[in-house]
């Protein structure tokens, strides 16, 4: 019989959908064009997950089970992926970029990209003597002329000669002496105050300037975003852009405690005062899986389909790009893959920590992440949580007693765990062996 139970503990079962049909046609998945044959013939989602993953392809692995995932169950796993890259960027933040020390692109190479010839006197010495020769080969034929006759011609070129001058002004050997001293002069000369380089200076200036306020919308955007920029430290602004942060994963946290709608309304806004920021995004990602888009309103307004499930691979993949950090994109990929895989599985929920009275993304550093105090004896508690109560304040008074997973929809009151506090599930991770 004990093969029989290989299965214990690695099933999905904190999903919304069993089918891929279901999961198209309600939460508006579309299957990646690209990986169309990897679909072919599977129609369990679940399989659909492991096959991705077996095939190196843990991103859409990801992207699956947001879309498949229950929404509480969902938004835990999105907190432990921003947990995750906040302790990477804590371990290596990002390197400040100043755009005034980084190099302007090289100049265009020339149009007749060759190597100038060296100097070779060898060479040159074996000219001069060859030109040497035919002076001396030239004097002796002159010599063998006869006077009369190379007189007659001397005085027939000077009557030509004279004859150019009158009808041109100038005489041929004065015309060849100028000739001379032209070919000593660049033939390819160029006034500096020519168009084309009036064009290129007036080139240079435009990029330099546009350089200049790329640079300057950069900063602005990473200020309205509430992004940390690696473009320049502002110790005041980073301490304000942190509290933001700060601010959202504690609304998050809450909502899973408590996902009643006073706690939606504080994710929405938190959520918009850092919308760039992972916490931002899981923060309106926890907002749109309450199933309200106005929770607090007399009149319950639905959540598009798919926005949660959207909104949460968006998070995934916001964490993912960040600068710094230990981890490459891929990396964090597998990493968010075994998370989600322990948090469908029921293997990690928020119980060891709201016994503990302290959120995950308070612990100080020196806290090992690895293995989580063991909660206290379950004592039943006076003021049982529920809808409308702060829950999620686990700080002060008693430790409440969290939650089953439930759809956030259903707004159904908490109920007791099991005694002991213990997890009914098994953990396990991809790819070890029952």
């Amino acid at each position: 019989m004990a093969d029989k139970l290989n299965w214990l503990g690695q099933h999905l079962v904190l999903i919304r959908h069993l089918n891929l049909a279901d999961v198209c046609a309600k939460e508006g998945y579309t299957i990646p064009p690209d990986l169309a044959d990897l679909f072919e013939g599977v129609s369990g989602v679940q399989d659909m997950v492991f096959k991705l993953a077996g095939a190196d392809k843990h991103k859409n692995a990801c992207e699956l089970m947001a879309y498949i995932a229950h929404r509480r169950a969902g938004v835990w796993w999105g907190y432990r992926c921003v947990c995750s890259i906040n302790e990477e960027l804590r371990q290596k933040p990002p390197e400040e970029i100043d755009f005034e020390k980084i190099p302007e692109p090289p100049p265009p190479p020339p149009y007749f990209n060759f190597d100038v010839p060296k100097p070779d006197p060898a060479l040159a010495a074996s000219m001069d003597a060859a030109l040497a020769g035919a002076k001396g080969e030239a004097a002796k034929s002159a010599a063998l002329v006869n006077p009369a006759m190379k007189k007659y011609i001397a005085n027939g070129v000077e009557n030509a000669f004279q004859a150019f001058e009158r009808a041109n002004g100038v005489h041929p050997m004065t015309l060849l002496k100028q000739m001379g001293e032209r070919l000593k002069l660049d033939p390819y000369a160029i006034s500096p105050d020519s168009p084309i380089f009036r064009m290129e200076r007036e080139l240079k200036e435009k990029l330099k300037k546009q350089r200049e306020e790329t640079i300057a919308e950069i900063k602005s955007q990473f200020a309205a975003s509430g992004l940390p920029s690696p473009l320049t430290k502002n110790p005041k602004m980073e301490a304000h852009q942190k509290k933001l942060r700060d601010d959202a994963l504690n609304a998050v946290y809450r909502w899973v405690a408590a996902p009643d709608a006073e706690n939606a309304q504080k994710c929405m806004d938190a959520g918009n005062q850092c919308a760039g920021t992972p916490a931002g995004l899981l923060a309106l990602s926890a907002f749109w899986a309450f199933g309200d888009l106005m929770p607090l309103g007399d009149q319950a307004v639905p959540t598009p389909p798919g926005l949660a499930a959207n909104g949460l691979d968006k998070t995934l993949l916001t964490c993912a790009v960040q600068q710094g950090g230990t981890r490459k994109l891929k990396e964090r990929y597998e990493e968010y893959f075994r998370l989600g895989v322990e948090v469908l599985t029921g293997a990690d929920n928020w119980e060891a920590s709201l016994a503990s009275k302290i959120m995950p993304h308070e612990e100080l550093p020196a806290v090992s992440r690895s293995a989580p105090p063991p909660p206290p004896p379950h004592e039943a508690p006076a003021n049982p949580a529920s809808p409308g109560s702060n829950a999620g304040d686990v700080r002060t008074g008693s430790a409440p007693v969290p939650p089953p997973p439930a759809d956030s929809g259903t707004r159904s009151s908490p109920q007791t765990p099991p005694p002991g506090g213990a997890s009914p599930y098994k953990r396990w991770k991809p790819g070890e062996e029952n």
